[in-house]
């Protein structure tokens, strides 16, 4: 009996050393990124956006010491698509972009028209890589170079 309680014990030791010295996991903050108007960015990045609408991705640019994150769903038939970053969390030197895709609905009236729908996300930290995740209509996000 005195070896069981002595085994236990001592598990029980171990298990409080190896939990004790484990790396601390890091915790996930989200970020609230800026929200200039759109005849506020600079040339350089409205020809970047201009120049991405097309392909459906997720892309980063640095400009003038901000982080520009764009997430594009490409050119859709008609109206009704919808992208937007719904949520950034940074974890260490890692931001995690959810973007949310919605296609129009079977009866929902939509623009006859292509549309390329796309949202963009500003952040002052530039020393970050940026993975992106797809949430909705959508469940895969490739980044763009």
């Amino acid at each position: 009996m005195l070896k069981k309680t002595l085994l236990i014990a001592l598990f029980s030791v171990a298990m409080l050393f190896v939990y004790g010295c484990a790396e601390p996991e890091e915790t996930e903050e989200v970020v609230t990124p800026l929200e200039p108007e759109e005849e506020e960015l600079p040339e350089e990045i409205r020809q970047w956006i201009e120049d991405s609408r097309d392909k459906f991705g997720g892309r980063v640019r640095v400009h003038n010491g901000l982080l520009y994150i764009l997430v594009t769903y490409g050119e859709k038939p008609t109206g009704g698509y919808h992208v937007d970053i719904e949520e950034i969390e940074k974890q260490g030197d890692t931001v995690k972009v959810t973007a949310r895709f919605t296609e129009p609905g079977e009866d929902e009236m939509v623009t006859q028209a292509f549309t390329y729908p796309y949202d963009l996300a500003i952040l002052e930290e530039t020393d970050v890589e940026v993975k992106f995740q797809a949430a909705g209509d959508e469940d895969t996000l490739r980044i763009l170079e």
